[in-house]
């Protein structure tokens, strides 16, 4: 399995799952961030993968115009994937992509000289628009308990339920400048569902041991305990579901569903044969059955996740 090649297969996945209510709350919540008073919107992302969070963010036209972004992962190989696809991105769209230190001739200093002074930030300009972007390797916990800045936003993208929810939003909060908000789109919640299902006793075992499996490094229910931690310790402005829905469609499934699909499928089996207390074998025929009906175009699929922002 190609780790980033199934993060860029699950973007549509997200795209249609993101609940636009939840969404258009943080834009009610940002509007008026690009007052000439105010500084740019300063932005943490955790778990930020290959960047498509804040790729779908600068899309966005109620994102304010001046942004000042720090995208982190503990994975270096997502890391370097972020950086390499965000130019492209940003030039399809009519962006003007340079790295900060650059002059626009691309030189480090306004000379024909290599960049060897340009740092790691990419600056993004259009129109009224520009974002600073910088992708970092870290652990997010790591980073929060040591940074001295002040976030006025910090994003969860499909995060929290790696991680204990309560401890990740204390750590959000002693990060978030006063009135600053945490926004945690995808958060799952504990419901994960294939479809046809043949034996349905080793169905629903096979997926109470994936989600006992979740339990013991993250939270399988992290939506719900989230949402009810955060209205305990103070305020939640938006919460909706964001299931993920992949179906096929004219015989098939769109952009790279089928990919993210099997992807799905060796994450349970492979997380079920860890716990081994299903036979390997019955595993092994049931991820068999799974990739050929995607093959076939016949496999459903499900998951139960939260949006939340909150403050």
């Amino acid at each position: 399995m190609n780790f980033q090649r199934y993060l860029s297969a699950k973007r549509t996945v997200d795209e249609r799952a993101i609940d636009r209510g939840v969404e258009a709350r943080l834009a009610e919540e940002l509007r008026g961030r690009d007052a000439p008073d105010r500084d740019a919107l300063c932005v943490l992302e955790v778990g930020s993968g290959i960047g498509s969070t804040v790729t779908r963010l600068l899309d966005r036209s109620w994102f304010p115009d001046r942004v000042d972004y720090t995208a982190l992962d503990i994975r270096s190989e997502n890391v370097a994937a972020a950086r390499e696809r965000l130019p492209s991105w940003a030039a399809a769209r009519g962006f003007a992509v340079r790295r900060a230190g650059e002059s626009a001739d691309g030189s480090a200093d306004g000379s024909a000289r290599p960049r060897a002074r340009a740092d790691d930030r990419f600056v993004l300009s259009r129109g009224q628009r520009r974002a600073e972007v910088r992708f970092r390797t870290a652990d997010a916990f790591d980073f929060l308990a040591e940074t001295d800045r002040e976030f006025d936003l910090v994003v969860a993208h499909a995060f929290v339920d790696l991680v204990d929810p309560a401890d990740a939003l204390a750590a959000f909060r002693r990060a978030l400048a006063p009135d600053g908000l945490a926004y945690c789109p995808i958060t799952f919640d504990g419901e994960t569902g294939f479809d046809p299902v043949s034996d349905p006793d080793l169905e629903a075992r096979l997926l109470d041991t994936f989600h006992r499996h979740l339990d013991a490094s993250g939270d399988s229910r992290a939506g719900r305990h989230l949402l009810a931690t955060a209205s305990a310790t103070g305020e939640v402005l938006a919460a909706a579901g964001s299931d993920w829905v992949v179906y096929p469609r004219d015989g098939g499934y769109p952009a790279d569903e089928a990919y993210f699909l099997d992807c799905i499928v060796e994450m349970v089996a492979g997380a079920v044969r860890k716990e081994g207390k299903i036979d390997a074998e019955r595993v092994a025929a049931w991820a068999d059955r799974r990739r050929e009906q995607i093959t076939d175009a016949k496999l459903v699929y499900c998951a139960h996740q939260l949006d939340l922002l909150v403050r």
